[in-house]
This record gives structure tokens, C-alpha cells and sequence, in this order.
């Protein structure tokens, strides 16, 4: 995801999590609009450093770097005014299960992206072990039947 597209999403969550806080609403209710804020701000953050150790194909590798870099200091914008929002909210702790909770659905994505790797891994072996079988049993059929057939 570019950075300018990563901020607009991040910026779209940041209003809506600031509504929400405004209208009474528990973060715990928000949890979908703090996802896609973290999410943006994590491609941001990403979008930045392989940007920087990255060369672009097309286009000014300078421009390119000015832009993440311009959406980075965007992004840490954002994450202070959200943090100090959240803290004046909800208190100085608050923050720090946000950060936590944070940490708890990177590492499940983490485990659940692993998992499907492992899920793709086994089916290619699965479908390996099948056509060598198939191939094998084909041959074999082969000959046998030339054995038979061609004696």
C-alpha cells in the first residue's frame, strides 16, 4: 500500500476513533477503527523503510523517499495527538493496553499467517506424494501391459 493511500485510512480511523471517544464509546467498542489505524500506520512505517532501501524503477527514488518520509512524520503526528486523546480519555495507562492489545493481535496475525503456511507447505507435499504415485502407477501400468501385450 503507497504512504498517501496508508494515511487516508489512518486519518479516516483517527476521526472515527476520536467520534467515538467524543460520544461516550469504549475503546474496547472501537476495536475495528483502532485496527485499520494501526494497520495504516504500520504500512507507513514499513512503506518508509523500504522505501529508503528500496530503488524505484520508475520515477525520482528522491521523490519517493521525501513522500514516505513526509507520511512517516504524518504518521508519528497522528499517533501522539491519538495517544494524548486516548490518555486524557481514559488515563496515562490507557495508552499502554492500546500499545498492549497491539502487540496481542500482531503476534495472533503472526501465528495465524505461519499456520497458513504450513496449510499450503502440507497440500504441496500432499499433491506431490499424489502425482508421483499417479506417475508411477502409470508407468507401472506401462509396463505391465507391454510386458503382456508386446511379449
Amino acid at each position: 500500500m503507497d504512504p498517501v493511500t496508508a494515511i487516508g485510512i489512518a486519518s479516516t480511523a483517527t476521526s472515527a476513533i476520536v467520534k467515538g471517544v467524543k460520544m461516550g464509546k469504549e475503546v474496547e467498542s472501537m476495536a475495528k477503527d483502532m485496527g485499520r489505524w494501526m494497520n495504516a500506520i504500520n504500512e507507513v512505517k514499513n512503506g518508509h523503510e523500504k522505501a529508503k532501501s528500496r530503488r524505484k524503477m520508475f520515477g525520482s527514488v528522491e521523490e519517493e523517499a521525501l513522500e514516505t518520509f513526509a507520511a512517516k512524520k504524518k504518521a508519528e503526528r497522528m499517533e501522539a495527538e491519538l495517544r494524548q486523546f486516548i490518555q486524557y480519555n481514559y488515563g496515562i495507562n490507557a495508552w499502554q493496553e492500546v500499545i498492549r492489545i497491539q502487540g496481542q493481535i500482531r503476534k495472533e496475525r503472526q501465528e495465524q499467517e505461519l499456520a497458513r503456511k504450513q496449510r499450503i507447505e502440507e497440500l504441496l507435499i500432499w499433491f506431490g506424494v499424489t502425482l508421483g504415485i499417479l506417475v508411477l502407477g502409470g508407468i507401472l501400468i506401462s509396463a505391465i501391459w507391454v510386458a503382456t501385450n508386446g511379449a
